[in-house]
């Protein structure tokens, strides 16, 4: 009985801490232990809120529910007259719930400049409480101060034995001079749409339909995941004259391998779980590069060039271990009509995302076509896609955000996609197909919210026959809060069916 006791207290302490807005955008999406960009981006917010009055264009569109008309309509406001409170940016025709959404993660006035952050977790796995290992450990130590940022990260999972099993490091500093930043440690580089470099844990789709799939990547981020894979360790640096921008960067670092008998690279394990040092530390990646963008207020056109080595042959002859890459990546407004986008080529093979926005801000829409090569390197890059690994992928993505009255808002995304080269085993290539709708009403203290979301994909199911299967999954959840005395009850109830066809 007492744990049971204890267990619903926990729960309800972790309800009261939970990051309402993560829990928003992300919908359906599964939680997971490692905080992946968006989540990483929300919780920074909350600590460093977005200045309304006096923060750039691009820094305003970091938040996933503000759209280019929003920001631009606060920019044209602050110019003749200060925006005092959440109740101006309603008066000026931004809608309720958007308002209600970006309230976290703004501010009208200036703000301490300095911070400290530390966050220690603890977890004991029970299974393992006999064995000397059985302890999961996390902490995160953060200052900021007058432009310097140093941070210290680190992690150890159940069975490892050192408390140390992984850790980052770095130490940041901004100013509004040319030289915007400079980064020592480890860090992660991210340009255009995300094709060569991008968070390998980015997200592609999420209850904002038109807002997500866009990227708009700060270029250079300390690296603060937990996520124990494909951060760059090294130096690099953001100059800026005038409206061009130039990052020059470089990365050493070791990676976890499998390593055949030939000393070749048969995969990269990324469960980050060390029981033994057999795939730990295996393989050492090098790359250094540039990028040189050329900006204005709404447009912005950019290159990218990157040298890649692994100190490894992979056993797969048709990857690389030393390779260039190259991009162009562009956001130009034509019009009404923002288009967004990048090519790229990478050890001989090619990759593309175009996409264009139309709409007002009450009825808005976005239409993205995707191309991704089979065998195109993946290892930095995570560019909207329907799989982790996007290579051997084509498709096309439509969203639209809908406000039909000032306190409801409807997002909705159709996303079709195909692999046209065979994946893994399977003998044909496969297709497969989502749709999503999600409902949000506003009434005084009450908050309800309705989502329903299907996912249909071919799998493979069986290594002797080759056999794929339609797997089908339906998802309704409704949501409801209400606020009473400085307290929000949430209540949810969801309903969740899968399917796998027997036959073909």
């Amino acid at each position: 009985m007492k744990r049971v006791l204890l267990f619903i207290a926990l729960c309800f302490v972790l309800l009261l801490f939970c990051d309402e807005g993560e829990e928003k955008v992300f919908s359906t999406e599964s939680d997971t232990y490692h905080s992946n960009e968006l989540s990483d981006l929300l919780q920074e917010l909350r600590s460093n809120p977005i200045n309304v009055n006096l923060d750039s264009r691009k820094d305003l569109l970091k938040i996933p529910w503000l759209s280019e008309e929003d920001a631009d309509l606060i920019l044209s406001t602050r110019s003749i007259k200060k925006i005092k409170s959440t109740k101006h940016l309603i008066t000026l025709g931004i809608d309720e719930i958007t308002v209600s959404d970006i309230e976290p993660y703004i501010i009208f006035a200036k703000s301490s400049a300095s911070s400290v952050e530390q966050i220690t977790r603890f977890e004991a796995k029970e299974k393992y409480l006999e064995e000397a290992n059985f302890l999961k450990y996390y902490q995160r130590t953060v200052f900021k101060k007058a432009g310097w940022n140093l941070g210290f990260l680190t992690q150890k999972d159940e069975k490892e034995k050192e408390l140390l099993d992984f850790y980052t490091y770095y130490l940041q500093y901004s100013s509004n001079s040319f030289l915007k930043k400079i980064t020592l440690g480890k860090y992660r580089p991210a340009f255009g749409q995300g094709i060569i470099f991008a968070p390998s844990l980015g997200v592609s789709k999420t209850a904002s339909a038109t807002s997500t799939p866009i990227k708009n990547y700060s270029p250079l981020k300390p690296y603060k995941s937990s996520f124990e894979m494909w951060e760059s360790e090294g130096a690099a640096a953001n100059l800026e004259i005038g409206n061009v921008e130039f990052i020059p960067f470089f990365s050493k670092t070791k990676l976890d391998a499998n390593v055949n008998d030939d000393e070749k690279i048969t995969s990269f394990p990324e469960s980050g779980l060390h029981e033994t040092d057999y795939f730990k530390d295996k393989v050492t990646e090098t790359f250094f590069g540039s990028s040189l963008r050329f900006k204005s207020k709404t447009n912005e056109l950019g290159i990218l060039i990157s040298k890649h080595n692994f100190n490894h042959e992979f056993e797969d002859s048709k990857l690389k271990n030393d390779y260039l890459a190259f991009s162009s990546f562009f956001k130009l407004k034509l019009g009404s009509y923002p288009a967004f986008g990048e090519l790229a080529t990478a050890d001989e093979k090619y990759a593309g995302v175009l996409g264009i926005k139309f709409g007002e801000s009450k009825f808005r829409q976005v239409l993205m076509l995707r191309y991704y090569e089979k065998y195109f390197p993946t290892w930095h890059g995570n560019p909207f896609s329907a799989q982790s690994t996007f290579d051997n992928e084509m498709g096309m993505y439509y969203g639209i955000t809908l406000v039909p009255f000032p306190k409801a808002k409807m997002n909705i995304y159709f996303d079709i996609w195909k692999y046209p080269q065979t994946r893994y085993f399977e003998k044909m290539p496969s297709v497969g197909n989502e749709e999503f709708i999600q409902l949000e009403i506003n009434r005084n203290s009450h908050n309800f919210r309705f989502t329903l979301k299907h996912k249909n994909k071919e799998k493979y199911i069986s290594l002797d026959k080759s056999m794929i299967r339609d797997f089908e999954r339906n998802t309704f959840r409704i949501d409801w809060w209400q606020d009473r005395g400085g307290f929000r009850m949430k209540s949810r109830l969801e309903f969740t069916s899968e399917f796998l066809r027997e036959d073909r």
